[in-house]
């Protein structure tokens, strides 16, 4: 036996055998049993118990101390008799006591165990139907989402075939113009080599009637000297520096000038 050295106050008033009961009663006692290191400590229990042995030890004595006067004294007798039915009758009114306290610790006992299973009988439904609401929040969110998923999906789907189509369609037109494009390039060239070679038949002809109005200008000099020189005609000679010049002026004045 270890009591702690806490209670050694109460200790002290106890002689050993009682001692030993109370450890043996706080070790072996049918409700809550303490274990040998719960009965070495500090407990509200323990104290209970060492304080109502010191409180029985004394009343043990108290009795056979006056049960030893009762028989010194000349009527010990009688007075002896009226402690014993005064003790009976304290013993009964105890045990009267002990036996309304246990049946109101039964009924506070039954009391309350009824009150915890009302109340884990409530907190048990309650969360069944918070788990139920749970369950049908979070099956209702993922049918959402499913949706949701679905509709994004199907509108990222859309797009993309009407891109597809537009991009098609652009494709097709830039074709199109490529093709223009080049065929404009094709006609450009096939008209600017078609007038280059206008132009240089005109040129032929241009230079081939000059040189028949020059002849035909030499012709009527050959045959009417008198006659005056055009001055439009560029002859085939010159007869100074000065009209060889003017004529060169003519031809610079010519390639910048059409009308000329």
């Amino acid at each position: 036996m270890s009591i702690n050295e806490h209670y050694k106050s109460l200790l002290d008033q106890l002689p050993p055998s009682m001692k030993k009961d109370a450890w043996l009663r706080l070790t072996t006692r049918k409700n809550n049993p303490l274990s040998e290191e719960q009965a070495r400590g500090i407990r509200p229990d323990i104290e209970e118990l060492l304080t109502s042995n010191v409180n029985r030890y004394y009343k043990s004595k108290n009795r056979q101390k006056i049960k030893i006067e009762a028989n010194t004294s000349t009527d010990g007798t009688i007075t002896f008799s009226r402690l014993d039915g005064l003790e009976k009758q304290l013993e009964e009114c105890e045990a009267l006591l002990r036996q309304k306290e246990n049946n109101i610790k039964k009924t506070i006992e039954a009391q309350v165990a009824e009150e915890r299973k009302h109340l884990k009988d409530e907190y048990d439904a309650l969360m069944a139907c918070k788990e139920s609401e749970y369950n049908n929040c979070m099956v209702d969110m993922k049918q959402k989402t499913y949706s949701f998923k679905h509709q994004l999906e199907s509108q990222h789907n859309s797009c993309l075939a009407e891109l597809d189509k537009s991009i098609v369609g652009k494709d097709k037109e830039i074709s199109k113009l490529f093709s223009t494009i080049s065929q404009l390039k094709n006609e450009k060239w096939d008209i600017k080599k078609t007038a280059e070679s206008v132009c240089k038949d005109l040129e032929d002809i241009i230079f081939t009637k000059d040189l028949k109005i020059i002849a035909l200008n030499d012709q009527v000099k050959s045959f009417n000297p008198s006659a005056g020189r055009d001055g439009t005609i560029e002859p085939n000679t010159f007869n100074s520096f000065h009209e060889a010049e003017y004529w060169a002026r003519k031809w610079e004045d010519a390639r910048s000038n059409l009308n000329i």
